[in-house]
């Protein structure tokens, strides 16, 4: 049974995307879940928290957020421990996607066209499996 306690964080400007998205790992039973409007913040939260050890399982960022801050998601999130994984969805990018930006045994960052519920489920599989199927570290493609 995977785990459904994870520490998820939303950063998207948009409220009503935030409220869809929110609304859909609800019906995956996933309820341990914040949103931010702003990336300042993001910032707070994931550069600044009060308890060092206290991270988020899985981050979903917004491209267009990231990018209207004149920053780079993919670099944001690499290597940051407050960020388990994260899936940053939408935005500008050269990438084809889904592309996977970063991948080691702590952390898996992936950028997908948009966070739609089978792309949301299928990357939650992937970073929190069952305990009796292991964690297959070979990532498939979303499509």
């Amino acid at each position: 049974m995977p785990n459904k306690r994870l520490r998820i964080l939303i950063a998207d400007a948009s409220r009503e995307q935030c409220g869809r998205i929110q609304r859909l790992l609800n019906g995956l039973g996933y309820f341990r879940v914040a949103a931010v409007g702003a990336f300042r913040e993001l910032v707070t939260l994931t550069h600044y928290s009060c308890e060092p050890f206290e991270n988020f399982d899985l981050l979903l960022l917004s491209g267009e957020l990231a990018f209207a801050a004149g920053v780079d998601a993919g670099a944001f999130c690499q290597g940051n421990p407050q960020i388990r994984h994260a899936m940053i969805y939408g935005g500008r990018t050269e990438h084809a996607l889904p592309v996977a930006l970063g991948a080691s045994a702590l952390q898996e960052i992936l950028w997908v066209q948009s966070a739609t519920q089978e792309t949301l489920q299928r990357f939650i599989a992937h970073i929190n499996p069952p305990a009796s199927l292991g964690k297959d570290r070979t990532f498939r493609t979303l499509e």
